[in-house]
């Protein structure tokens, strides 16, 4: 019976999910939507889904990505806004998980699996580095010496909730003015549907990258980098997520207006900057790679 390691990343659309053998080499990835698997039993379904594919084999531990805030110990959800779950529907996920399979269960950010994806990929293991991923929010990770930082309560990394957005605007975390009010997949789509365009969203940067809102947007998102930047003073600066994957993201223009906002002579001379590789499975892969590299550690 073989030893594996599970990711599991869990979407508002779809669930997917990797395993990894002790040599951290992927065996399976598979995904199915979130709504056949979890249907009205969140715990019956993702243990379903897991039996499906662990089979005969040995789990040594499971990873769980979410687009959520996660307790320090990562047992526990503490907000989920970009699912339709309340954090009580995941108390008895953990507990549940592993008494069925035998093995240590974590939950994590999806943004640090896909962070832990990247800095396996680019092997800055052993350095400092930033991710920025814009998706439908905008996901920040950190690695530091070695591993992620997470801060005193687990929840480091928000970048798209400092008080930088617009003061109009309520996020969906609760609060007023949050940065991703204007710096967001949610935000980019609120303006595509006020326009009216009759071109898909998905080539909004093929027809509208000289409009002033979108130079305001991508002038918004470089301030925020930069300041990350200049804060922590990394080696590596790993760009991504599902806006900047669309086509004809104008990227070499946000890096232009980074080389304005980052500090010189450093850490600007000696940083280099890395675009995320877009895959369905790199955030499932980077869950696997987490609970056979760190946690499987522990």
């Amino acid at each position: 019976m073989a030893d594996i390691f599970v990711g599991i990343d869990m979407g508002a659309t779809h669930i997917r999910i990797c395993l990894l053998d002790q040599k951290s080499q992927v065996i399976l990835t598979d995904r199915q939507k979130t709504k056949d698997v979890l249907g009205e039993n969140l715990l019956n379904g993702l243990t379903d889904f897991c039996q499906k594919y662990i089979n005969e084999h040995n789990v040594k531990s499971i990873v769980i990505g979410l687009p959520a805030a996660i307790s320090a110990d990562r047992k526990n959800v503490l907000s989920v806004p970009n699912l339709n779950m309340e954090p009580q529907n995941f108390s008895d996920l953990v507990p549940y998980l592993s008494k069925k399979f035998n093995c240590e269960v974590y939950l994590e950010r999806d943004v640090n699996l896909q962070m832990i994806y990247d800095v396996n990929f680019y092997k800055l293991q052993n350095k400092i580095a930033l991710g920025v991923y814009l998706g439908t929010g905008l996901g920040f990770s950190i690695w530091l010496n070695g591993r992620l930082f997470l801060g005193t309560n687990g929840v480091a990394g928000e970048l798209g909730h400092i008080p930088y957005g617009d003061k109009n605007l309520l996020c969906s975390c609760g609060n007023q003015a949050c940065l991703e009010t204007l710096c967001s997949g949610r935000a980019l789509k609120h303006w595509y549907e006020e326009q009216q365009f009759e071109f898909a969203i998905e080539e909004i940067f093929t027809h509208q990258c000289n409009h002033p809102f979108i130079k305001d947007y991508l002038t918004n998102l470089a301030k925020a980098i930069s300041t990350v930047v200049n804060l922590f003073d990394p080696h590596g600066l790993i760009l991504g997520g599902g806006v900047m994957d669309m086509p004809d993201f104008p990227l070499e223009s946000l890096k232009r207006l980074l080389a304005n906002h980052i500090r010189k002579p450093l850490p600007y001379r000696n940083l280099t900057i890395f675009k995320a590789e877009p895959s369905l499975f790199n955030g499932a892969i980077g869950a696997a790679l987490y609970a056979s590299q760190h946690i499987g550690e522990s």
